[in-house]
Parts: C-alpha cells; sequence; structure tokens
C-alpha cells in the first residue's frame, strides 16, 4: 500500500496494482500511479542518495597501531 495525494480525490491509499513504475532519482524513489479515480500522478519518497547533496564528511577517524 502507498499514501498518495490525489488532485481529485485527496489523501488516499493505493495499491501494487495502482502503479505504473518506480525510478531511483538523485531526490530519492519516483513512483508513478492511477489512482483509483483514473487521475495518473506522481510522487517522490524515500530517502536521498547518498553523496548527492549535503555536506561532504572529510574527517577521518585515526587507525589505532599495534605498539
Amino acid at each position: 500500500m502507498l499514501d498518495i495525494t490525489c488532485v481529485d480525490c485527496g489523501r488516499t491509499l493505493i495499491g501494487a496494482r495502482q502503479i505504473i513504475s518506480m525510478t531511483a532519482t538523485p531526490e530519492g524513489l519516483r513512483i508513478a500511479y492511477v489512482c483509483w479515480c483514473g487521475r495518473p500522478g506522481a510522487e517522490t519518497t524515500g530517502r536521498r542518495r547518498r553523496g548527492t547533496t549535503g555536506p561532504r564528511i572529510t574527517a577521518r577517524r585515526p587507525v589505532a597501531t599495534a605498539a
């Protein structure tokens, strides 16, 4: 089940049969669907891909060495 916001129906749940495609994008997973009323739509959900946006972490922890 996926929670979507349809322009005509408002907030509603759709099942796997209403999902047309899923595409990975830098912003997250883009899901194209057809609502129960027949109106097509698309929403992006999920996390952003690592390293695409935001600060880059360059600090490293020191490696412990055997004495």
